[in-house]
């Protein structure tokens, strides 16, 4: 009898370590599986074109589950504005951030280059310059002790002049007495002195009050900043001067960088270029239908104009850029080997 209760015991015994042993298997396995959550912020309104198209990148990580990342996107500013959303993705505080090169050269300062008026000749130049050159990549990944690095860029087009009067920007001249909204950063302040105009400057959120209200004769930006902001209902002229080609910047801390796998890494990449290459094979679509608003709205559209005022007005811009310093002049010098 002892001896059946012996064996009992050890078969009872023998299932609670396969039992325990199947719950551990199954924790493990929870776990190994577990979503790596990655939070993302930017400022484009929610709902807007950009806004929609950033998105894809979420929907993107999701296709392959093998790879556990989920990216949740909090857009609209919600967390804070794009200072912030730098300082945050800094702290570790919050993984990523799209936010514009402009905003970035406040803490490095060669971010600057892309400020740099006519630094790209046109829209390819830009592309392929932001894509193959070796010195932007090593700008990207130069800010790895400060806290974050950057991992991808978002094709943001040209920006271009609006006035409330009905007048083509082709040279200084017309510019010449207005008061002209600028982004917070030397360099445009600069660009918009030597291009004619009277520089002020503002975040984007404070332009339509201050073009209603006078403070501000026009502005500068991209076609969708004109329709979405609401631009359109106060300005008379947008003319193509293609002045600068400012991209955006997805950064991410290098906290949340390091604790990847360098296959998750590597799908987080794709996945940023997979989001990028939906844009360009919208952006010239929804930039037609942007400017048929505007038009629609009273906005005369110049397209074509002789840039050459321009260009030479700005030229010492380029030299004081490179002035700055071999790495400077070595970033620009290799952006610039890609215009052919």
């Amino acid at each position: 009898m002892g001896s059946i209760r012996k064996k009992i015991g050890i078969a009872v015994s023998a299932a609670g370590l396969l039992l325990v042993g199947a719950i551990f298997i199954s924790v493990v396995n929870a776990n190994s599986t577990e979503k790596v959550e990655i939070r993302l912020a930017h400022n484009q309104s929610a709902g807007s074109e950009i806004a929609d198209s950033i998105a894809k990148f979420s929907e993107f990580v999701a296709e392959d589950e093998s790879k556990n990342l989920q990216v949740d996107i909090y857009a609209s500013g919600v967390l804070g504005t794009e200072k912030e959303e730098i300082e945050m993705v800094q702290a570790g505080i919050l993984d990523m951030a799209k936010v514009s090169s402009n905003t970035l050269g406040q803490f490095e300062d060669k971010y600057a280059i892309f400020a740099v008026p006519y630094l790209f000749v046109d829209q390819d130049h830009y592309y392929t310059a932001m894509e193959e050159s070796e010195k932007v990549k090593e700008l990207f990944e130069s800010t790895a002790d400060d806290g974050y690095i950057a991992i991808g860029y978002y094709a943001n087009g040209s920006r271009n002049f609006y006035l409330k009067e009905d007048i083509a920007c082709t040279d200084p001249s017309v510019l010449k007495g207005k008061k002209i909204r600028s982004m917070p950063s030397s360099t445009s302040m600069e660009m918009i002195q030597r291009m004619g105009g009277s520089a002020v400057p503002m975040a984007a959120s404070e332009t339509y009050t201050s073009l209603q209200q006078g403070i501000v004769d026009g502005a500068e930006n991209t076609e969708l900043a004109l329709t979405v902001d609401g631009h359109q209902d106060l300005v008379k002229s947008y003319t193509y001067t293609e002045h600068q080609y400012s991209p955006d910047i997805y950064i991410i801390s290098t906290k949340k960088w390091n604790s990847l796998t360098d296959e998750q890494k590597d799908y987080l990449v794709e996945c940023l270029q997979k989001t990028n290459e939906n844009f360009k094979s919208l952006y010239n679509g929804m930039m037609e239908e942007a400017m048929e608003e505007a038009q629609e709205h009273g906005v005369t559209v110049y397209r074509d104009i002789d840039k050459s005022a321009f260009i030479e007005a700005v030229s010492p811009i380029h030299d004081e850029f490179c002035a700055r310093g071999e790495e400077y002049k070595a970033l620009y010098d290799d952006i610039q080997k890609y215009a052919d």
